[in-house]
């Protein structure tokens, strides 16, 4: 009996600094001597582009990350305390998610705001002051 083996292919899509950023916005590039002004970002823009990757390549192909810095940066992040991008980020169906500058709001405001989304938040260096436990999930397999 032969056995072969199926190659499969993985399609990771990974975003970060987002920066509280809902809509599309002008951002500063430096290109050498040159600085550049572009209009980037949107979560609408994000989702259409998830969205789009895996109908082409299918759902279970893809894997998609948000590497931090997601919670504040704008007015409506910083205002609600990272509230308002909680149905946006529902929206991108993520796998997983690590934070950085996300603990900002404090942690057990960002416990109560990842517990709101269908993906875990990954962090290693997350500890509660008063049992030096793990605060966060270290890590996650994904099948």
């Amino acid at each position: 009996m032969n056995s072969m083996k199926t190659k499969r292919e993985l399609t990771i899509l990974q975003m970060n600094d987002t920066h509280g950023y809902l809509n599309a916005h002008q951002e500063l590039f430096r290109m050498g001597d040159r600085c550049l002004h572009r209009v980037v970002g949107g979560y609408a823009k994000l989702s259409g582009l998830f969205k789009q990757v895996r109908a082409e390549r299918g759902r279970d192909a893809v894997l998609a990350l948000d590497n931090g810095d997601t919670l504040h940066g704008t007015f409506p992040a910083v205002y609600s305390r990272g509230e308002a991008l909680i149905e946006p980020l529902k929206q991108l169906a993520l796998d997983a998610w690590t934070m950085h500058w996300d603990i900002v709001y404090g942690p057990d405001r960002l416990q109560e705001l990842a517990g709101q989304l269908d993906h875990p938040l990954l962090a290693l260096n997350g500890y509660h002051a008063e049992s030096d436990r793990p605060a966060f999930q270290p890590s996650t397999v994904i099948e």
